[in-house]
């Protein structure tokens, strides 16, 4: 008996001292329909890969868990369900799927996260951002499992002048994909200064790795400790590895570079931010600039304004360090090369970058048949066997507005407009579709009716539309209804 009053004192005491304990419970239905036999771009884009691409039914529930202890500890935790039916899928016979969309176990301290499971990471921009401020993760694709330790801003001293955050991370891939159970590292450093008491300026780099896994033509990858060490320091590959890999680094690394400057105003916030992609050494040391997404983002502190943010982003990825990936040395470059060397008698150039493909891991930085990153480059259709063999677009240029606010401080609405010129890849086959650099319009209008006639409920309405060379001229049309609510 002791012992029982002893645990129900602990129990009790915990609860006391708790500064918030939230359940937030949700549910939604969503009815697709489209003039074509695939939705709009932005009608099948982003919200975590679970849109089905042509005309469908979706249901989702799912609830949140948190708890923040006054010392400064939290825990998180929850799960989402969805289940979608397609009628006529263009890419699979399945019509109907389940999928497990989010499924964590979260907790820290203070600024210090740790996140395992299913879990969607924040967005760095605003979420009417064509790739939410990350050109590496803009949650196009499904939510991998995985661990990520990660931080927020730490200030250095009192005067809050220098601060830092990072991550570090490691997901599982579970799709059907060319090397299947390709594992992915994940790190990253940040660096931000105060210019002032209203303006920071910070500075981001963001590493990834594709590795390990079983290959079809080469069978299983090196997956031990020390092939780890060689992903997370980016060094050549052990006896075990390829050739190439052998040659050049283990594994397929990309990442990204970022800078941004925030100006906070009483009012509203105002961002700048320039956030380059690299696949190589050439992208790191800028060989690639000016390719990259260049972002002006503007959000009001009033989150019921007529207008709470709006972002202009120029998208550019057609240089890729140039047309040249190597050229035949000169006689004089010649002499001062190692016969052996595999590259003997060439010269690097570095050009020629394909961003997000790669040889030997072909499903590219794909995730269920999605782009990881920025959305506007394109995977090849699936084969057969429901496979992405191919990123087949990786050049472009274009631009994005989105936009976002509050009609008569009641109806919530967003409006996104994006236009790209289409150049597929260097190198690509004569008779390709990108040959004609095809030109593309996609429009988005969304709004919402909250708790209609005071019924629990949320109602929202969705217009899209495609315009151009790339895809099919098409319109289409969504009707959502969707619950929350909150216990605290």
């Amino acid at each position: 008996m002791k012992k029982l009053l002893f645990y129900i004192g602990i129990f009790c005491s915990i609860s006391l001292n708790a500064q918030n304990w939230e359940v937030d419970w949700y549910g939604a239905i969503r009815g697709a329909g489209t003039s074509g036999q695939y939705m709009p771009f932005w009608g099948r884009t982003g919200e975590d890969g679970i849109l089905p691409v042509s005309s469908s039914g979706l249901a989702s529930v799912g609830a949140d868990i948190s708890y923040t202890h006054d010392k400064g500890w939290f825990f998180e935790s929850g799960a989402n369900l969805v289940g979608t039916y397609v009628g006529n899928n263009p890419l699979s016979s399945k019509g109907v799927n389940g999928l497990v969309d989010r499924l964590y176990l979260s907790g820290g301290w203070k600024m210090l996260h740790l996140d395992s499971g299913l879990r969607p990471r924040e967005r760095e921009l605003t979420d009417v951002s064509i790739s939410g401020g990350n050109v590496m993760y803009s949650r196009n694709s499904r939510n991998m499992p995985g661990i990520n330790a990660w931080s927020d801003w730490i200030y250095l001293e009192k005067g809050h002048w220098v601060a830092i955050k990072g991550n570090l991370a490691h997901y599982q891939t579970i799709d059907n994909r060319y090397v299947s159970g390709t594992k992915i590292h994940n790190k990253s450093v940040a660096v931000k200064f105060a210019l002032g008491r209203k303006v920071d300026f910070s500075f981001t780099f963001e590493h990834w790795a594709q590795w390990g896994g079983n290959s079809p033509l080469y069978g299983l990858q090196p997956s031990s400790f020390r092939d780890y060490v060689r992903i997370f320091m980016a060094e050549s590959g052990g006896d075990g590895a390829t050739e190439s890999d052998q040659i050049n680094v283990l594994g397929n690394h990309l990442g990204r570079e970022s800078a941004r400057l925030d100006w906070k105003h009483d009012d509203f916030i105002l961002t700048f931010q320039y956030d380059k992609p690299f696949e190589d050494g050439t992208g790191k040391e800028y060989q690639n600039a000016p390719d990259g997404i260049w972002s002006v983002q503007y959000m009001s502190r009033n989150r019921k304004s007529l207008v709470t943010d709006v972002v202009l982003e120029y998208i550019k990825t057609n240089w890729q360090s140039g047309t040249v990936h190597d050229r035949p040395a000169t006689e004089e470059e010649i002499a001062n090369q190692d016969p052996s060397d595999p590259f003997y008698g060439r010269v690097i150039v570095g050009g020629c970058d394909n961003y997000f493909a790669n040889g030997e891991y072909r499903s590219g930085w794909t995730y269920y048949n999605r782009i990881i990153g920025l959305p506007l480059i394109l995977p090849s259709r699936p084969n057969e066997n429901g496979v992405t063999m191919d990123v087949v677009s990786t050049r472009l240029r274009g631009g994005h507005l989105g936009m976002k606010g509050w009609l008569a401080g009641k109806v919530p609405y967003a409006l996104k407009a994006t236009y790209t010129v289409n150049y597929g890849a260097y190198n690509q086959e004569a008779g390709s579709v990108f040959a004609k650099n095809p030109s593309q319009l996609s429009l988005a209008l969304e709004v919402g009716w909250v708790k209609p006639f005071k019924l629990p409920v949320d109602i929202s309405l969705g217009i899209y539309g495609d315009v151009g060379e790339l895809y099919q001229d098409s319109v289409g049309l969504t009707l959502k209804l969707g619950y929350r609510n909150t216990i605290n």
